[in-house]
């Protein structure tokens, strides 16, 4: 039985039962676990997928996507070869690159090179880790007008901090000291410098263009919609805030201080919080905007 969806915590299915009897099988589950019986997905079978992608070299995201199923069951030719995930970076789980590499195949040549673009930026909340990939600084734009990217030094974010002490407190200027440290080529912007950024790199604007997050949604340069018709590289607005719709349902966008960059999903917004440790929920998009640009 070769796998029709991908699964993932919450799913229920004779598929989710062949699954779980594999990874007993292969000594992922305690021999004593009395749900290896029934066909959902729980806790114990998302413990049990994360130990196999780990000890197998998959992306840990205890999310069993066609790669995970072939490891899982080696002995069955597969009916179609698994998605690929084509270019999308490694920093992104198997379920987002597989979602999100499937509706880029019909995208323009502009779209996907901005997708593509901001995905590697992004801090996928499946694939855990330290630190951003991207910080957010306030007034920041990911490429400059010369269209290098915007390094993050230890002296601008100390300087940034004495300017607007309100965007660095309650631990964020600490975090972001030390993932500079760690990475002393990460970037940073805030959330339409981000975009700005994106825009100025593909070319679609001017290397000087700039614009705040409510100026987006007030450009004569932007088409209102409907979520159902967002295309890759379109842009989601709420008041104050901007990010970028990269497909699959789902949106990169820079949070704030304590997040910095973040791929999110459409239907349930959350963000990991690197300074508390812990994932946060936010309000939803209320406008989509279809850029005339490309």
């Amino acid at each position: 039985m070769n796998p029709t969806r991908i699964l993932t915590f919450g799913c229920v299915g004779e598929d989710v039962l062949r699954l779980k009897h594999r990874l007993l099988a292969l000594g992922y589950y305690a021999p004593h676990i009395t749900q290896i019986g029934t066909s959902t997905f729980g806790s114990d079978t998302k413990k049990a997928v994360l130990s196999f992608q780990t000890r197998n070299a998959l992306n840990s995201d205890g999310v069993v996507g066609l790669l995970t199923w072939a490891a899982l069951f080696p002995e069955e030719k597969p009916e179609q070869k698994p998605e690929s995930r084509g270019e999308i970076p490694a920093n992104i789980g198997e379920a987002a690159a597989g979602l999100i590499c499937s509706t880029l195949e019909g995208a323009n040549q502009t779209r996907r090179g901005i997708v593509l673009d901001a995905l590697q930026f992004a801090h996928d909340p499946m694939l855990p880790r330290e630190y951003p990939t991207s910080l957010y600084i306030r007034g920041g734009n990911l490429y400059n007008a010369d269209l290098t990217p915007n390094v993050i030094t230890l002296s601008r974010i100390r300087s940034g901090a004495l300017r607007q002490p309100e965007y660095y407190d309650g631990g964020r200027q600490e975090m972001m000291e030390r993932a500079v440290m760690q990475n002393p080529a990460i970037t940073g912007a805030d959330c339409s410098g981000g975009v700005v950024g994106l825009l100025r790199h593909a070319g679609a604007v001017k290397p000087a263009f700039d614009l705040a997050a409510d100026g987006f949604a007030a450009s004569k340069s932007m088409r209102r919609m409907e979520e159902s018709e967002l295309l890759p590289a379109d842009l989601l607005h709420k008041s104050g805030h901007i990010g970028l719709y990269v497909g699959g349902g789902y949106a990169v966008e820079w949070m704030g201080g304590a997040y910095g960059c973040q791929l999110t999903r459409m239907d349930a917004r959350r963000g990991w919080n690197f300074v508390k440790h812990r994932e946060e929920r936010f309000g939803a998009w209320t406008t989509f905007l279809r850029p005339k640009w490309y």
